[in-house]
């Protein structure tokens, strides 16, 4: 019997995010109906990876659950002051953290879509305040 959802969602592993993450998902009506990836660094691993097997696997979760449950849209989801990056101590400013973030999230969609032309990808950048406090930007930008 299959057993499809409608979204695949991409996220790093950082446990400051997971409540609202989930309280995301349930926002945007995805609980129960979204497949969840969660590894360090997210789509660090697909436009620089630190092994090329590290995007390998990434595309081979998102072919896996194309396959078997048949999503339709990827939501790709990085943080700033994310470790795998280096945290906010890498970066000059928070603007150029945040402009590698969304450079780096624009690639892997690419990256995506040129494999899979027929899906829908959404790109979102989760921001921790001094407070702790978490919000979500989707990120729109066409594609060059």
């Amino acid at each position: 019997m299959r057993h499809d959802c409608s979204t695949v969602i991409f996220h790093c592993i950082d446990f400051r995010f997971a409540a609202d993450i989930k309280a995301y998902l349930e926002d945007e009506n995805l609980l129960g109906d979204i497949d969840v990836v969660s590894i360090a660094g997210c789509v660090k691993n697909l436009v620089d990876p630190a092994k090329e097997t590290d995007a390998e696997f990434v595309m081979r979760q998102l072919d896996i659950s194309k396959r078997l449950h048949g999503v339709g849209r990827v939501v790709l989801m990085n943080h700033l002051d994310c470790g795998a990056y280096g945290g906010r101590k890498a970066f000059a400013s928070a603007a150029d953290e945040h402009a590698r973030h969304a450079d780096d999230l624009e690639k892997a969609k690419a990256m995506i879509l040129a494999k899979y032309p027929d899906l829908e990808v959404q790109n979102v950048l989760a921001h921790i305040g001094d407070d702790a406090a978490i919000r979500f930007e989707r990120l729109e930008r066409a594609l060059a």
